[in-house]
Formats: C-alpha cells, sequence, structure tokens
C-alpha cells in the first residue's frame, strides 16, 4: 500500500500514521448507516408525559403517608441515551429522621407492587436500592444513612436540539 486510499486521504490524522508506520494495515470502515432522527414531539406531548413522571412520584409519596410531607421534590428535563432525546426525571429526598427505612420502604414497595412495576432490589455498600421498571419508565428508591432518595424517570422523547437546550437549561455562547 504505497499510495493512502480515498479514506486516508480524508482523514489527515490517518494518513499521517500510514506515513510514519507503513508496516500497519489499516483498514478504514465505511460509515455506520443510523436511522434518520424521528420527528420532535410537540409541547403537549412533553407536557404530559412530565406531568405523568411527576404523577407516579405523588403516588409514591402518597403511599408514605405523613412522613412524605418532608420530601424536597424537583422535576428536572435531562438529556436521553440517544442524541436528541430528552426524559423527564422527578425526584424526592425524603429524610427519615426518627423514622427507619422499613417505613417509607415498605410502602413504596407495595405501591410499585400495585402499579404493575417489575421490580429488583439490592445492596451497594451502605446503600439499600429497589429499582422498578414499567415500560420505558423507571424507579429508582435508594436508602442511604437517614434519606431515601425515590427518582422517577419518564420515556425518553425526541426534541430539536434547540428545544432540549431550551428545557435542560443550556445557555448558548454567543460568537
Amino acid at each position: 500500500m504505497d499510495e493512502p486510499d480515498d479514506a486516508l486521504a480524508a482523514a489527515p490524522h490517518l494518513r499521517r500514521f500510514h506515513e510514519l508506520h507503513p508496516e500497519v494495515p489499516l483498514v478504514v470502515l465505511p460509515p455506520e448507516r443510523t436511522a434518520p432522527p424521528e420527528p420532535s414531539v410537540p409541547d403537549d406531548v412533553l407536557g404530559a408525559e412530565r406531568e405523568s413522571t411527576d404523577g407516579t412520584l405523588a403516588t409514591l409519596l402518597d403511599a408514605v403517608g405523613p412522613d412524605a410531607a418532608r420530601a424536597v421534590v424537583r422535576t428536572v428535563w435531562r438529556a436521553g441515551r440517544v442524541d436528541d432525546t430528552v426524559v423527564p426525571v422527578a425526584e424526592a429526598r425524603l429524610p427519615l429522621g426518627e423514622a427507619g427505612p422499613g417505613t417509607v420502604a415498605g410502602p413504596l414497595t407495595a405501591a410499585l407492587e400495585r402499579g404493575g412495576w417489575t421490580l429488583r432490589s439490592g445492596r451497594s455498600g451502605a446503600a439499600r436500592y429497589l429499582e422498578g421498571a414499567r415500560g420505558e419508565r423507571s424507579v429508582r428508591v435508594v436508602t442511604v444513612e437517614d434519606v431515601v432518595v425515590v427518582t422517577v424517570r419518564g420515556r425518553a422523547l425526541p426534541v430539536a436540539t434547540a428545544t432540549q437546550h431550551r428545557l435542560m437549561g443550556v445557555v448558548e455562547e454567543e460568537s
């Protein structure tokens, strides 16, 4: 391979590598074929998914009872695992105070089971966790020392990059 082929000509860093190490064979694969992006969902679908996520969290907190009144709750939009998607994430931090973890974990587990969630539980170091899935939505309950954190993730929704930035609070730098 005396002359680099078109793929190496289009990639100067690979061409330079080939010039320095001609004994190393280079295989340049064609670009991956990706599916075209899904069309962006309208704002009313975004709002409905956020309401559903918030509603799931509210249902779980209702199951805890009066202790849930001390919970600090917030809902944010996060980037999805696929480019140009967003996911509503509702989270509640519930200090246990004098109540033991069982007074919170038991009602949460029962509420998730009644709601048809597929559950699994475990322990990681000092943290106990309970994870649930139902369709594209998920719930994670983590108990660490004197705090229970309940996180509800909604469905990943396709959006335009500008909408993703707006929802996530990304400020574009002006050039």
